[in-house]
């Protein structure tokens, strides 16, 4: 039988052979320096990406590993990484080939000009969820009096932070039916030192748990992606990002608006705002919704692509 020590010391052994097994695998790359790693990463991600997108994808890792994007580097081209940064990269771009977010990579990504973590159990905040919050400051602004608003499935807290972080004296809600979110929600609002109120709730269930006609702006992205365009989704969204997040149910793609209008209509003042990202395929469903609930000034928005992605609407 091995001592202890024996074993511990093949251990090693193994270990270090895995390292160099990994290492000999970047050993490809022509020399160490940034540049040419960049390049020939460029060749693996090209059939997948593109290349202006692999590029892309590769300066968010060489930014977030050595601080190295793409204009530095262009300033420094003679950079030279270690063989341990080697292996990093390496196995970043490995991560990319397994079509895996690059923002689950990193563990973080940019929403308005701020850094939020980000992980597997939130949706990755989108620009057009950008739009969707600017349009919210936009109509807190118009009116001295809002005060309070709820960000109705939070996800990572980018709605809730950002409308927080740009009006300071909006006193803001959020909550989510997912404790795993909310603790993501809570750490983002932490190091950015925005003051939240986040609470847990299930908004098909839980309307008990909010006031009654108690505030001004109900903000939402809800999921609202449905099963017919699952055909036409990528793996790196399909494959990784939390499909309770992503999809409507099978058997009613505007279950969740309807639910949204409940709680307006439980928890939303008069005079009120209910804004939500919406599936560009079913907003004037939505729309008809809130016109036979009495809702006025109903307005679908496009988005940067054209598309129909906001609805806005003002409560009788």
């Amino acid at each position: 039988m091995l001592s202890k020590l024996a074993i511990d010391t093949l251990c090693v052994s193994v270990t270090l052979a895995l390292s160099k097994n990994s290492y000999l695998a970047c050993m490809k790359v022509p020399t160490n320096l940034l540049k040419d790693a960049v390049n020939h990463y460029l060749s693996d991600l090209k059939p997948i990406y593109g290349e202006e997108e692999s590029r892309q994808l590769l300066y968010v890792l060489t930014s977030f590993y050595f601080g190295y994007d793409r204009f530095r580097l262009a300033m420094e081209p003679d950079f030279r990484l270690s063989e341990s940064e080697m292996l990093k990269l390496h196995f970043g771009v490995k991560e990319l080939l397994r079509f895996k977010p690059v923002q689950y990579i990193t563990g973080e990504t940019t929403f308005l000009g701020r850094v939020f973590n980000v992980n597997n159990s939130a949706l990755i905040p989108r620009p057009e969820t950008e739009e969707l919050v600017l349009r919210a400051i936009s109509l807190c602004k118009q009116d001295p009096a809002f005060k309070k608003v709820l960000d109705a499935g939070t996800g990572s807290g980018n709605i809730a932070i950002s409308l927080k972080m740009e009006l300071p004296d909006l006193d803001v809600y959020a909550c989510d039916i997912s404790k795993e979110v909310l603790d993501l929600a809570v750490k983002n609002a932490e190091k950015l030192q925005a003051q939240v109120h986040f609470f847990q709730c299930d908004l098909a269930k839980d309307l008990s748990l909010l006031a009654l006609d108690d505030y001004d702006l109900i903000i939402s992205n809800p999921p609202y992606v449905t099963e017919s365009e699952k055909a036409g989704m990528f793996p790196n969204v399909l494959n990784y990002e939390p499909h309770q997040a992503l999809f409507a149910p099978v058997h009613d793609p505007i279950y969740y608006y309807r639910h949204l209008i409940k709680l307006a209509n439980h928890s939303l003042r008069s005079k009120g705002y209910l804004v939500m990202e919406v599936n560009e395929n079913y907003g004037n469903q939505v729309v008809d919704l809130l016109i036979n609930c009495h809702y006025t000034q109903v307005e679908i928005a496009k988005d940067i692509h054209e598309k129909q992605r906001m609805i806005i609407a003002r409560k009788n």
